[in-house]
Order: structure tokens, then sequence, then C-alpha cells
């Protein structure tokens, strides 16, 4: 039949073609998780010196279950999507309490922050059970060889790439096929341009190759506009220490310590705004800018004017636990989002650190 053999020409194609990636030489479904979790919405390139570090930090489910707040912060700083990583440490508490890592995907979606994706791809590739993991690697593929021109992302497509796949994998093979269809879509089956469909081992079944059709499925996603937001912030300095401040608001950057700051009101300018929420903790003081920065985070994009000032004796938040004077030489041990730590760099640049 020829979606089985062109399965398995794929499967033959991959171990020639495949990437060296440090999670396809290993079946613990920890460090798979682990690499799962970390590669949602971040390229490899930025995941892989991550991995290692955090595997080499919290080496299993216990270690990883332990961890203290900051320590599994300061870990993933710079990956973003910070939530990940508290789900991913309660994901570990709930395998310690259920004395074992589920090996079907049913289980594993009963885990704390495992969706769809995630648990097709953990009982694929760590247990080789049939499971069709399906990233946006995956359903670029599979909708293409199929001609499928509706939307992936409905729940009615993804049940019909399910309903085709799952009887063709060949028995044993469901941890390659799911690492092939991946590496096909990242590699060979690109999302922008044409394809490179003389590499492709789906080439000779593809339907949108032979109807000419692989630059419309699948069909472009409306992008939601960006958000444009105005920052402040200031690099504080007292003793040869700059002061960091734990972010309390609930969401995606919550525990994590940021230079103060504050959105500029629209009737001020970033400069006034922020000595207005300087003068608010105690810490007025004279501003002298530094330049600025610029950073994206989910729908929002953000220009940050940064400034340096000097504080002298106490302040009202001295032995407030959720400030801290910090050395500028242990900075990158603390556990600061990526925008905080362009900041710091800023600052650092123009000598003010």
């Amino acid at each position: 039949m020829p979606l089985e053999d062109d399965l398995l020409r794929m499967l033959e194609a991959y171990p020639r073609t495949a990437r060296a990636l440090p999670w396809r030489q290993t079946r613990d479904p920890y460090a798979i998780l682990v690499s799962e979790i970390m590669l949602q919405q971040t390229r490899v390139e930025k995941v892989l010196p991550y991995y290692e570090r955090f595997l080499g930090l919290f080496p299993d489910w216990a270690a990883l279950a332990g961890a203290e707040t900051d320590s599994l912060l300061a870990a993933w700083s710079g990956l973003g999507y910070y939530r990940r990583a508290r789900n991913l440490q309660a994901t570990a508490r709930a395998v310690l309490e259920l004395g074992g890592v589920p090996r079907d995907e049913d289980g594993l979606r009963r885990l704390p922050g495992i969706g769809p994706y995630t648990a097709a791809a953990v009982c694929s590739i760590a247990f080789n059970r049939p499971a069709l993991a399906l990233d946006g690697n995956t359903l670029r593929v599979l909708t293409r060889y199929f001609g499928l021109s509706d939307d992936p992302s409905r729940p009615p497509v993804r049940r019909d790439l399910t309903r085709r796949i799952l009887p063709a994998i060949p028995p044993g093979r469901a941890a390659d096929l799911t690492q092939a269809l991946i590496e096909l879509g990242a590699t060979v089956c690109l999302p922008q341009g044409a394809p490179d469909c003389g590499a492709c081992p789906l080439a000779p079944g593809c339907r949108a190759r032979a109807e000419g059709r692989t630059r419309q499925i699948p069909p472009p996603r409306k992008r939601r506009r960006a958000e444009r937001i105005l920052q402040a912030s200031a690099v504080l300095l007292r003793g040869g220490r700059v002061l960091l401040g734990r972010n309390q608001r609930a969401g995606l950057l919550e525990d994590l310590w940021e230079c103060p700051g504050v959105d500029a009101r629209p009737t001020q300018t970033p400069l006034q705004s922020l000595q207005d929420h300087l003068e608010s903790l105690g810490l007025a003081t004279r501003l002298l800018p530094l330049g600025e920065v610029r950073h994206a985070i989910t729908f929002r994009s953000i220009r940050c004017e940064v400034f340096q000032g000097g504080i002298e004796g106490d302040v009202p938040l001295d032995g407030n636990p959720d400030w801290a004077w910090v050395p500028p030489e242990d900075l990158g041990a603390w556990p600061v989002p990526s925008s905080t730590r362009k900041v710091l760099d800023l600052a650092a640049q123009r000598s003010a650190l």
C-alpha cells in the first residue's frame, strides 16, 4: 500500500539524515519529557545548551521534584515561558506520588501540564508505543502528504490524521516514526518558501506536491497584532551591588527577579513614570539614561528605556526577602527573565556595572 511503503521509505532514510541530538540517544522518559517541554515554542539551537545543563542539575524525577523555586527558574532562565518549568516540576512530583511514569497516552495526559502532543511524543519515543505526536512540523508534513487544506489546528483534522497514520505504523517502529516525521518537517518540509521535495522520502505519495499546492498547505494562520508597550527600568547600585526584586504578579514571569521597572503612563515620559515608581518604594535617586532594549513576549512588543542610579544608606525595602542587593559577578546565577538580562547586559556595556 502506498502509505505504508512511503512510511517505510522515510524510516529507512531517517538514520542517514537525522541530526545528532542528545535526546535522541536515550529512551529515558524523564530525559525525553524534559526535551519535549523545552522544545515547546523554542528552537533546537536555543535548547541544546540548556538541556544538558538542566539534566546535570536535576538528573531524575526526585531531583527535580525537590528543587527550590529559585534554583529551578535559574536553570530555565533565558528559555522563556517559565510556566513550563513549574509544570515540569509538578509532573515530577506527580510521578513520584504514582510510583512511576504512566506508559500510555491517557495516563500521561493526566499529569500536570501534559497535553496531547507531549503525551503522544513521550508514549511513542520513550515506550515505543503507537501514538501520533502532532506538533507543527508533523502537521505540516502530513497535511501536505494527504493534501488536506483545512486548518490543521482543528480537532477534526487531527483526528483524521491519527486515524490514517496509526494503523500504518510498522510494528516496533513507533519511536523512530515520531522522530522521523518531526525531523522531516524541521529540515525538509519547511514552512516558508518551497520545501525540498527532491530530498523528501514521502514525495512519491505526496498529494500537495503532485497538485502543486505545497505553498498553500497548510493555510497560513492569522497572526495576532502585537501590542506595543513602552517601559522604563532602573539599574540601581549601592556599594557595588545591583538591586533586584522578585516578580510577585501571577503570570509568565512570576517568581523571577527583575530590576525595578514600570510601564510608562500615557500622560508621562518613561523617566517620569519610573521616578514616581521608585519614590513609592523609597528609592528616590537621580537617574541617568543608559539606552534602550527591545523585547517580545507572547503578543507584546516591548521597548524599554534603561536608566542607572545610585542609592546610599538604608532604604525601606532592606530586609524584605523579595528584594536583594546582588554582586554583579553573581547575576548569572539568578533566575532573571530575558528582558532583565538585556537590561543588565546594556548596563555592563555602558560600564554601569
